[in-house]
């Protein structure tokens, strides 16, 4: 169940990161149909996050990811429908963008940049169970 959490957390950085981008940075990181792409790489896993650990993380970053989905959610039909490519556009992403940028600072992501896609990758591997070659010991 740990090693669950902490995937979930590592899962939740890129998903931050690509909300808290330009308009022009969104639409230039997602190929196809923005809304769908958008819903299924980044918002989530917001939710995903605060179903694994939401109780365990510190209360301003639980109260913090609760915003963002909630932000999300209340997208509206004009700043989240498929096939558009300008939704990003929208002013409703405005407080998207600020909100997922204010959690990437509260959750100190440019401190865990460095060891993220290791941590990310060991926990992949425990939570579906392949087992990593272990250097012998001489």
């Amino acid at each position: 169940m740990l090693f669950r959490s902490v995937l979930a957390v590592c899962e939740v950085f890129p998903a931050l990161e690509f909300l808290a981008m330009s308009a022009d940075e969104q639409r230039e990181a997602i190929p196809d149909c923005p809304a769908c792409e958008a819903w299924s790489m980044t918002m989530l896993p917001l939710n995903e996050t605060l179903a694994a650990c939401g109780n365990a993380m510190p209360s301003e970053v639980e109260r913090g990811l609760q915003n963002l989905w909630q932000l999300c959610n209340n997208l509206s039909e004009d700043a989240f429908h498929c096939g558009d490519r300008l939704i990003f556009d929208h002013q409703d992403w405005t407080s998207i963008r600020e909100s997922a940028t204010d959690l990437l600072r509260l959750m100190e992501r440019l401190e865990m940049t460095p060891y993220l896609n290791e941590l990310t990758v060991d926990c992949h591997n425990e939570v579906n169970g392949y087992v990593a070659a272990k250097p012998e010991r001489s």
